[in-house]
């Protein structure tokens, strides 16, 4: 055979779609079957009709799709109008759907809905059961499938916005009859550790059979139990599962489960400048309020007058330990010994025996009376005194000196206000231990 007698793969897809058209049998099909993974798009819905032995693909475009009176779901059996639809591009077919209505729905997902019925009235969906998601994890666990583009886009998107968190793959199957088993291993595996603050079950989109391992009663019951809390992230945003009612927080896809779970670097820098402003800003302003209440102090007390006053505090206080050297209880005692060995004397020498012992009677009353009244005045001298030295002690320019501050003079006046300095004035900077003479290179208001 040569060459030329060869088909070419366009020819041979032509002729296909030729006999499909040309076929009066398939002009116009009346199928049934079970929807299954249907979406829209642009006003189009596509979906694959199936039974139990076989699927075939299927079209209904916008113009036709919107006189629908139902809602196309997965699960859902449809009677349909139809004809083959061939495109040789691609070597397929498919049905294009021109009217179709409910026939009732498929086993498996009547199935769903009633395990859905059944642990709602159970109390499981309540969201009085839901466990808060922690704002800052230190770890987040995910139980998916290994290298399944789901756990990628999910550790890309961990990775991009909360760098500082640790993840770790618990890796289960997420499809299929033991898929289930898998997960629910997986997730009391993860109960028991305890090494993550929050876990996330993940998968990509599929249909509504290949989803059906997260409408599993024992899984819900195990998700429903688990002491750390849950976010599902299962399928498309438009694919709900029993895994979805039971968690704590259901995400639309799995990258969206990733964002729930994790802070934004970017947002908590801004959060973090913004406080570090205010803080800022409140240091300042009450800097310049301790500035603003030292000026108005030194005003008040300008160094001369508090000299001045020192000077007055000072003679009282000489005055007051002249009365104290004049009323000290040594001085007074030893008069008060030398008037009674006087008395004494003289009781002697004229024997007046009884007498001499009422005096002396008298006298050590008066003597303790005299004790008493001497030290009250001690006391009161003494707190006074204390009460002076106290008041020196807090109007001491030196003390204040001591913590930082400084007195400036500009020809021996005291400089209180910056328009009274000129740039290249010399000042002199009085500290606590020595001074400084110094050049004005700029005033500031």
């Amino acid at each position: 055979m040569t060459k030329n007698n060869y088909l070419t793969v366009k020819a041979l897809n032509r002729y296909i779609a030729y006999k499909f058209e040309s076929d009066s049998n398939l002009k116009m099909l009346y199928v049934q079957g079970e929807i299954s993974n249907a979406r829209f798009s642009k006003g189009h819905l596509y979906f694959v009709l199936k039974d139990d032995e076989s699927e075939i693909s299927a079209v209904m475009f916008a113009n036709y799709a919107q006189t629908l009176k139902f809602t196309p779901k997965d699960g859902t059996k449809v009677l349909v109008s139809a004809s083959i639809n061939a495109y040789p591009k691609k070597g397929t077919y498919n049905l294009l759907i021109y009217s179709m209505e409910q026939a009732g729905l498929g086993d498996l997902y009547q199935k769903f809905l009633q395990l859905k019925e059944k642990l709602e009235k159970e109390g499981l969906f309540d969201a009085s059961h839901k466990k808060p998601i922690p704002a800052f994890p230190k770890s987040i666990g995910v139980i998916s499938a290994k290298n399944a583009d789901a756990l990628q886009d999910i550790l890309s998107t961990i990775q991009n916005r909360y760098p500082l968190v640790k993840v770790i793959v618990y890796p289960s199957l997420v499809q299929g009859l033991d898929a289930p088993k898998s997960l629910i291993n997986m997730i009391n595996r993860v109960n028991s550790e305890n090494r993550v603050d929050v876990l996330i079950i993940a998968r990509g989109g599929g249909s509504f059979e290949d989803l059906a391992c997260f409408n599993d009663e024992e899984l819900a019951r195990v998700i429903y139990n688990s002491q750390i809390p849950i976010i599902s992230g299962v399928g498309h945003e438009t694919d709900f599962t029993i895994c979805d009612f039971v968690s704590d927080l259901r995400a639309p896809t799995p990258t969206g489960a990733a964002v729930l779970a994790t802070k934004d670097k970017n947002n908590l820098l801004s959060e973090i400048n913004s406080l570090n402003v205010q803080l800022f800003n409140t240091i300042r302003m009450k800097y310049n309020n301790v500035v603003n209440e030292y000026r108005l102090l030194a005003d008040k007390v300008s160094e001369k007058s508090f000299l001045s006053y020192l000077n007055t505090v000072e003679a009282h206080l000489e005055k007051l330990m002249i009365s104290l050297n004049s009323l000290s209880p040594i001085n007074l005692i030893k008069e008060a010994e030398v008037k009674l060995n006087n008395t004494i004397e003289l009781f002697k020498a004229v024997k007046f025996e009884n007498r001499l012992e009422m005096i002396n009677n008298d006298i050590l009353e008066k003597n303790h009376l005299l004790n008493q009244i001497i030290n009250n005045k001690i006391d009161n001298l003494t707190q006074n005194l204390n009460n002076q030295i106290d008041k020196m002690i807090l109007l001491n320019p030196l003390n204040i000196m001591a913590k930082g501050y400084s007195i400036t003079y500009k020809e021996n006046y005291i400089v209180t206000d910056s328009s009274n300095v000129n740039v290249d004035d010399e000042i002199d900077i009085k500290l606590l231990k020595g001074s400084l003479v110094a050049k004005v290179v700029e005033v500031k208001e």
